[in-house]
């Protein structure tokens, strides 16, 4: 079983990496989406890098405290495991904001093609 949550906290990390330094899909729509939106759209997407980068070292030493190596200690298993819980929802939140922000383009996109269909 640790050596699944391994596997996953270290690809929860790796997915913030790629996140972070690699993901260019939110500077592409510099073109269509205006330029204040795209910032934002981008500070979200590496701010989200950065809590998934994060998440995976606390998921991991999460797990690492039910070892029966070590010492357990109930205060530190509950702070990791609630800092876990705070940071996907930190997490779901930026993905809700860059949802509504998609949302809106796609409105503004139909909303142009719409009036650019009558005319």
């Amino acid at each position: 079983m640790f050596a699944l949550a391994t596997i996953l906290a270290l690809l929860i990390a790796t997915a913030g990496w790629h996140y972070l330094f690699y993901s260019r899909a939110a500077e592409r729509l510099s073109g269509v989406e205006e330029q204040r939106l795209n910032r934002l759209r981008i500070t979200l997407r590496r701010a989200g890098g950065i809590v998934l980068l994060v998440l995976g070292p606390t998921f991991f030493a999460g797990f690492r405290t039910l070892l029966p190596e070590t010492s357990f200690d109930p205060a530190t298993f509950v702070a990791l495991w609630l800092s876990v819980l705070g940071l996907m929802a930190v997490l779901v939140i930026l993905a809700l904001v860059d949802v509504r922000l998609t949302w809106k383009l796609r409105k503004r996109q139909l909303a142009r093609s719409a009036a650019g269909g009558d005319a």
